[in-house]
């Protein structure tokens, strides 16, 4: 009878092993699909391989200049964190074209993937679904062009809150689970370290939990692995930027730079930056979640857990906020933030008593939420990837015809050894042409106003290589660079028409 007993236990459990599967490969494919289709928008999807957009042309040719040998910091300037330049440099020793595009791939799938895993914790199939795609409705007005920091630190974050309420919900903290949390925090550390509120809140949330029930050898097991997983990140990071005699250059680039950028044009004036913040929360999807929360706090169970998202909502409003200035992108971890607050509510639908009633308001909450917030931005970008693939099919090119004539001049010019220039802030140029940059820095727009001495130390390293080839975008600090063209016999080689914005100019010498 025990016998017969334990077999049925073992069945049921298989069953239940394999029903986890198969919802948990379901999960995965349609994150990746999902993914997939919003990466269309990407000008370095590999059908498209267009024009990148500012910043991510700035990552890519520090990328570029890494493959060539050169160090990021010391060699080739910027001001975001080294774990950013390593998944460059491995996106284009994947591929040149598209690894990087490979590499956002993941990050959005294993993104939408835990978002819905941390939804299954609180709410049904269904409705964890619909919760995801609510919350990932925001991809569309923060992510645009992509291969931004921001994008990197979602996984991170969409983990790192799915351990964190499933401990708190379920008691599970396992010991890989928490190096994985710290390593989180250690990458986005790396990254822009004004994205560590989950970390901040839950940290300080557990630990307070744990010391308040005398827990204090769990606790101490909990840090330990905790900051051994982080470690796993930190240190490497440090050894690789010690180790190459960039360290003074790294600090100054990412703390005291980003100190200074911040508080440029009154970014630290409380005003500015409240107003920053409040901006980013003022969107429906934001105060629909936000409210969803606050609806919970009447109830007792799980009531310490809501304060503490609450906070934690709070505080990321605030530390997006924290720069005074309000950039698309810096809103993007809220994404994941946010699917649980909509699991509640749809929790919360599913727990009514009579069943016909709870089927029918979830039905009137989901057709609510597909028809206006989720179904119309994708609908709109599943109807222009017909025209993306017999763009591909016909080789159409989505290049600029200005940029190829730039490109085709500066190889005339050049050979592939060979450094140049380009004032302003398309670092693109560098990227078509496989060119790499003459003096440290790529790019001058803002830096150089923001920090004058970056333009000083700019030009005298510039008047002591005289690259071959210097490409100005016309509209920044013009008399100082064409007073140096005029000085040193550069000649006008090409200029894009007036009615271009930017307009780009090519002066060769000699």
């Amino acid at each position: 009878m025990k016998d017969t007993q334990l077999e049925l236990n073992h069945s049921a459990l298989y069953k239940q092993f394999l029903r986890l599967n198969r919802e948990n490969l379901a999960a995965l494919f349609i994150s990746f699909i999902l993914s997939q289709l919003y990466l269309f928008k990407s000008p370095i999807h590999p059908w498209i391989q267009g024009i990148s957009s500012r910043d991510s042309s700035v990552f890519r040719t520090i990328a570029l200049m890494m493959s060539k040998g050169y160090f990021p910091y010391k060699d080739t300037f910027d001001h975001k964190g080294p774990f950013l330049y390593v998944l460059e440099y491995l996106g284009m020793v994947i591929s040149r074209e598209s690894g990087i595009w490979l590499i956002e791939l993941i990050t959005l799938t294993v993104t939408f993937f835990f978002m819905y895993k941390t939804s299954r914790l609180v709410c049904g199939k269904v409705s964890s679904a619909i919760s995801s795609l609510l919350a990932g409705a925001l991809l569309f007005e923060y992510l645009f062009d992509g291969n931004m920091a921001d994008e990197y630190a979602l996984p991170c974050i969409a983990v790192s809150l799915f351990i964190f309420l499933d401990y708190l919900r379920n008691d599970k903290a396992g010991r890989f689970r928490l190096i994985i949390a710290g390593a989180g925090l250690g990458i986005v550390l790396m990254l822009r370290p004004n994205m560590i509120s989950v970390w901040i809140v839950f940290c300080i949330f557990i630990t307070i939990k744990l010391i308040r029930t005398k827990d204090y050898k769990r606790l101490f097991t909990m840090i330990g692995f905790f900051v051994g997983g982080m470690l796993v990140i930190l240190v490497p990071l440090i050894i690789w930027i010690t180790a190459n005699n960039a360290f003074s250059f790294f600090w100054e680039a990412y703390i005291v730079f980003n100190v200074r950028y911040s508080s440029v044009d009154g970014g630290t004036l409380i005003s500015t930056q409240w107003a920053t913040s409040l901006s980013f929360a003022n969107t429906s999807v934001f105060i629909m979640a936000f409210c969803s929360l606050l609806f919970q706090l009447k109830k007792k169970k799980n009531r310490s857990h809501n304060i503490a998202y609450l906070i934690y909502l709070s505080l990321t409003i605030l530390l997006i906020g924290i720069s005074g200035m309000h950039y698309p992108h810096y809103g993007v971890i809220l994404i994941p933030a946010l699917v649980y607050p909509f699991s509640t509510l749809f929790a919360d639908i599913e727990a009514i008593d009579h069943k016909d009633v709870s089927r029918v308001i979830l039905t009137i909450v989901s057709l609510f939420a597909l028809s206006i917030f989720i179904a119309p931005r994708w609908l709109e970008l599943v109807g222009k990837v017909p025209a993306v693939f017999e763009a591909k099919e016909m080789n159409s090119t989505y290049q600029d015809p200005d940029m190829n004539a730039i490109v085709e001049l500066i190889e005339q010019h050049t050979t592939e050894d060979e450094p140049i220039s380009v004032f302003g802030n398309q670092d693109i140029i560098y990227i078509l042409s496989d060119r790499k940059h003459a003096t440290r820095f790529s790019y001058i727009n803002p830096i150089g106003h923001i920090q004058p001495e970056i333009m000083d130390e700019y030009f005298s390293q510039l008047s002591d290589e005289l690259p071959n080839i210097i490409v100005v975008e016309c509209g920044y600090f013009e008399d100082r660079i064409y007073s140096f063209i005029s000085e040193n016999d550069y000649k006008l080689e090409y200029s894009t028409s007036p009615d271009r914005s930017p307009v780009l100019e090519v002066y060769s010498h000699g």
